[in-house]
């Protein structure tokens, strides 16, 4: 382990770094007023998350293992916060370019002066609003976002409902149901409904589904998450002929097609998913992709209809299933599959080991929240490997890589029809 002044004189290399790329932007120095370190090009992206992982581990070599036992203890402490700050919509009761009283605050939200001062206190702690001067309460650029992104507010909305209630019945959900790997048994539905999955939870629950939807899209919007690392981190050209045939599983109203199809000239593309989502899909493709793209409805878990094509893609659809109903899954492409044919994933990757690096960290916090919510889990490459080969081990694992920038690695699987005869 470094010492804490190797720590520090890195974080201070990579800080002038950034420094310096703000000042020759001609951007303002970076405040907690407003994020000057957007649309970073990609070394800098690179020198920022070194910074972090620098600072991060400086913070915890100096707080000592006490103290970052009783900083994991108490963070629970921020979603409260946060979530009600979110949920009885106080940002949107501070002016945007001005100032407000907690009691004008407490007027407007109809929370009580006390309640309010308390949430907005503490969340102060972590530069969400500030008192300047002491008594009115300002926007910072987090509390901003809180009052103008409806997919942020949507995003904590989920958070806190399908992810941060269902996690506090982790262990009593190990407890009860062991390792198990049926969504009717996670986590999830001890908070809401017994035996009733979370997928089946939703369409009962349109507004929660809605915000579901919301909260995607605003982590869709991340630089990270953008399919432009798929488009980019894949040889393409080597598929894009006449009569090449890409099947998007479980691929709602076709996002994939839309990045992808422009960046193509002859593949053509098959969505397959619910029918309420295809329709709309249908409704909301663009002109230019008509004739290229069309809707199917589908269960991925029933046997796959469309015979030989040359590509079979998954987005986020396994790492929302056990093994048991991952396997499942892939064994309905089976019937499918011609030798040859692939199938590709862009999904979350493991490390096969501990990350101590807090910007790698987020990977396993995913992973505990599909336990929370589904009984599922994110894979490493082994695990990825494991499942392929006990679906049929005419799936072939030829390629595992995780684009530079890109938050989902891509993974590549080919048929191998002779393997095993």
């Amino acid at each position: 382990m470094a010492s804490l002044t190797a720590l520090a004189e890195d974080a201070l290399k990579q800080a002038k770094l950034l420094d310096a790329y703000v000042a020759a932007q001609g951007r303002p120095n970076t405040s907690f007023n407003g994020d000057t370190l957007t649309n970073l090009p990609p070394d800098l992206v690179e020198a920022r998350e070194a910074l972090v992982n620098s600072t991060q581990t400086l913070k915890r070599l100096a707080l000592g293992p006490v103290g970052v036992l009783t900083e994991i203890m108490w963070a629970f402490s921020d979603e409260i916060s946060l979530g009600a700050i979110n949920d009885f919509s106080l940002a949107d009761c501070v002016p945007l370019d001005g100032s407000a009283t907690l009691a004008q605050i407490a007027a407007k939200s109809g929370l009580s002066e006390r309640l309010v001062e308390r949430f907005m206190r503490h969340a102060m702690g972590n530069h969400i609003f500030t008192e300047n001067p002491p008594g009115q309460v300002r926007h910072t650029a987090s509390s901003r976002l809180l009052a103008t992104d409806p997919y942020l507010k949507d995003t904590i909305a989920m958070m806190v409902k399908e992810i941060w209630h269902p996690s506090t019945r982790v262990i009593d959900a190990v407890r009860q149901f062991h390792d198990s790997d049926e969504p009717t048994e996670a986590p999830f539905t001890l908070v809401n409904e017994p035996g009733v999955g979370m997928f089946e939870f939703l369409t009962k629950h349109p507004e929660r589904a809605r915000k579901f939807g919301g909260a995607m899209k605003w982590y869709g919007s991340f630089e990270s998450w953008d399919l432009k690392h798929l488009v980019n981190g894949y040889s393409w050209d080597l598929i894009d002929r006449p009569g090449a045939l890409f099947v998007d599983v479980g691929g709602g109203q076709g996002a994939v097609p839309k990045a992808l199809g422009p960046a193509t000239r002859d593949l053509k593309f098959v969505v397959q998913d619910m029918e309420s989502t295809v329709a709309d899909g249908e409704r909301l493709l663009p002109e230019e992709l008509k004739g290229r793209v069309e809707f199917m409805r589908h269960d991925f878990f029933t046997e796959q209809p469309v015979r030989g094509a040359d590509v079979y893609f998954l987005r986020w659809i396994l790492h929302d299933w056990s093994d048991k109903y991952a396997i499942r899954i892939l064994k309905a492409l089976v019937p499918a599959m011609r030798d040859g044919s692939k199938v590709v994933l862009f999904e979350w990757l493991l490390k096969d080991g501990p990350e101590t690096d807090w910007t790698e960290k987020y990977p396993r916090n995913v992973d505990l929240a599909m336990l929370a919510q589904f009984n599922s889990n994110e894979r490493t490459a082994t695990a990825f490997k494991n499942v392929f080969h006990q679906a049929d081990p005419r799936f072939q694992v030829v390629d595992i890589k995780k684009p530079r920038g890109s938050a989902m690695a891509i993974i590549e699987v080919v048929w191998r029809s002779g393997v095993g005869d």
